[in-house]
């Protein structure tokens, strides 16, 4: 069967076109997707610390006012990364014929499964830099060998936080007070704290945020999700959000193996400030392969992933390759808090 002529470069675009790259997980809400043309993502970072309300001096009449000064404001150019996966469409399609399938419309229905497992590949390896970035203000790539961190400036003091009891017994919310208490001296306001379910169990249970709930009758009480919002938002002005999702990855000797997005034991604040009302963005670029299939079109902007296709005569094979330009973009380091917990 000829893969030539059954998937065309236009279905391909098209398909490319097509596939959001939107999925219902954390770092996608985080750090919202978005495409530009250029290989290098520059964007401003909030890095002065101390955003908190300057004060005007009080002058006499008929005096000149004393100028004022502008939040700090940092350009960074991060370089995008290049995220690809392949897989040998000829032997799928002799797969299928072997088992029976032969139309070319089911053949073809399964060819275009298989392009989106593909697709998913580059959209998972992005999930894993959002909530890397999310979880340790760095995004570090060691693989296939590329070595090498981007660093998005968040204090040290920022991510040193422990919490070495999470006890039923133990002051959690003494705990949180000092990440609170860290943010506000820096003028940030902590909207979002994200936790795995296994940490907020440990919340659930807690003498002293039982107490702070239901009274010193309460403890014991099996607290609710809503209850322990009502009571973060209260006292810290944010609210929990739990992520236990995983991705599977292949390991050095070759079994598979998952893993948590964001480690189970830590503990993520999210800051905003009046200056800036966006965490971050995901930015996404323009491959060598995207470029290839013609100039950029207002369909462009949507196209994420780009899928290819292309025959090797020895062996004689057909490839389809998904590949996609990628890099997340943190606006305001200063308000990003992490704490580890220790929850045995």
């Amino acid at each position: 069967m000829d893969i030539e002529k059954l998937l065309t470069n236009e279905e391909l675009i098209n398909f490319s076109q097509n596939l959001s790259p939107n999925r219902d997980r954390l770092g996608d809400r985080i750090f919202p997707n978005e495409k530009t043309q250029n290989l290098k993502a520059s964007f401003y970072r909030l890095t002065d610390q101390m955003q908190l309300p300057s004060i005007a001096l009080v002058h006499g009449f008929d005096t000149e006012a004393r100028i004022g000064e502008r939040p700090t404001f940092e350009k960074v150019n991060f370089e995008k990364m290049l995220i690809k996966e392949k897989i040998n469409l000829s032997e799928l399609v002799d797969q299928y014929i072997s088992n029976g399938v032969s139309s070319d419309n089911a053949i073809l229905n399964y060819v275009f499964d298989d392009m989106g497992r593909l697709a998913e590949s580059v959209l998972t390896r992005v999930e894993v830099m959002k909530c890397e970035l999310l979880q340790s203000g760095k995004v570090k790539i060691k693989e296939n060998h590329i070595d090498i961190t981007l660093d998005y400036g968040v204090p040290s003091g920022n991510t040193s936080f422990s919490i070495a009891d999470m006890s039923e017994s133990a002051d959690i919310l003494a705990e949180f007070q000092k990440v609170y208490d860290k943010a506000k001296s820096m003028g940030q306001n902590i909207k979002e704290c994200i936790m795995s379910t296994k940490a907020l169990g440990k919340l659930r249970t807690n003498k002293y945020i039982q107490t702070a709930i239901m009274g010193t009758l309460g403890q014991g009480t099996l607290l609710t999700t809503a209850q322990i919002n009502t009571l973060m938002n209260e006292m810290f002005g944010f609210t929990i959000t739990t992520y236990d999702e995983q991705y599977k990855y292949v390991k050095a000797n070759g079994t598979e193996a998952s893993k948590r997005y964001i480690d189970e034991n830590k503990i993520i604040f999210l800051a905003q400030t009046s200056i800036i009302n966006e965490y971050g963005k995901g930015l996404w670029g323009v491959t060598q392969e995207e470029k290839k299939q013609g100039p950029w079109t207002m369909k462009s902007s949507q196209q994420y992933v780009t899928i290819t296709k292309w025959t090797t005569p020895d062996p004689v094979a057909t490839w389809t390759k998904a590949s996609g330009l990628f890099v997340p973009a943190l606006y305001n380091p200063n308000g990003l808090f992490i704490a580890t917990a220790t929850l045995a």
